[in-house]
């Protein structure tokens, strides 16, 4: 990241933005039409791979979560980035997430673990209540487990700092993709980028997933064409907020003037 994209995005942190919710999803899906049938290839490339690796014992469902899926969904945000700038693009586009497998794997992972953590007040309040003992002794010998205990539903608070921080750390792959970001700084910027505008951002996250999750109605094929369309909106939230396409263009001119 250069100075010019460090202080552009300093300034948004400190002045704040507007937050477009309407106009992100028409943008994604003005971005998907450009190019729909790469996208749908694309979905359905990915979506086997990831399935394949998942078939694979033990390793291949890691393998799936760290190393093969942030890479592909960068792949659909660099995709769209290049469509977004009125540039050609090639399906071998959609695997140039890839380039940066092993910051995003360590991103996955470091979100992971911190989410994991927040959530260890809520499991030490349902070991107490016998609730894991009892799911244990349900999936060995369902017929004498009886009923579950008393569900602690107060333990059920200890949910909300991993809800902030799962939606808090959503764009730290774009900003390793798009601003060359370290694991880290990638995770902090994103995390403060969005608390700026977290509800909304909550309420958009769910609607564009639910936009997605729409095309499993559509006899699960309709995913094909949804869930790039999430993406392409994920994007082009992202692209606003920090000033992407601006940094895109100062680049330009700083290159023309040097």
């Amino acid at each position: 990241m250069n100075e010019n994209q460090q202080r552009k995005l300093q300034e948004v942190l400190d002045y704040g933005y507007t937050f477009r919710f309407g106009d992100y999803i028409s943008k994604g899906l003005e971005l998907f039409q450009k190019n729909a049938g790469s996208f749908i290839g694309y979905g359905l490339v990915a979506g086997l791979i990831v399935m394949v690796a998942n078939f694979i014992p033990i390793v291949g469902p890691i393998a799936g979560s760290f190393f093969l899926s942030p890479p592909l969904l960068v792949g659909a945000y660099l995709v769209a980035h290049k469509l977004n700038k009125g540039e050609s693009t090639e399906f071998g586009d959609f695997f140039k997430g890839f380039e940066f497998v092993g910051p995003l794997a360590g991103a996955t992972l470091i979100m992971s673990l911190i989410i994991i953590a927040s959530l260890i007040p809520m499991f030490i309040a349902w070991g107490t209540s016998g609730f894991f003992m009892w799911i244990i002794e349900a999936s060995t010998d369902p017929l004498s487990a009886g009923d579950p205990p008393n569900f602690p539903f107060w333990s059920l608070i200890f949910v909300v700092p991993a809800i902030y921080l799962g939606v808090a750390y959503g764009w730290a792959s774009m900003f390793i993709a798009f601003y060359r970001m370290k694991v880290w700084d990638a995770l902090e910027m994103s995390r403060k980028m969005i608390t700026k505008q977290w509800f909304i951002i909550f309420l958009y996250t769910i609607v564009i997933g639910l936009l997605a999750s729409a095309g499993v109605i559509l006899l699960i094929v309709g995913i094909l064409a949804t869930y790039p369309i999430m993406l392409c909106s994920q994007y082009a939230a992202f692209a606003d907020v920090t000033r992407l396409m601006e940094e895109e263009e100062s680049d330009i001119v700083d290159h023309l003037v040097a």
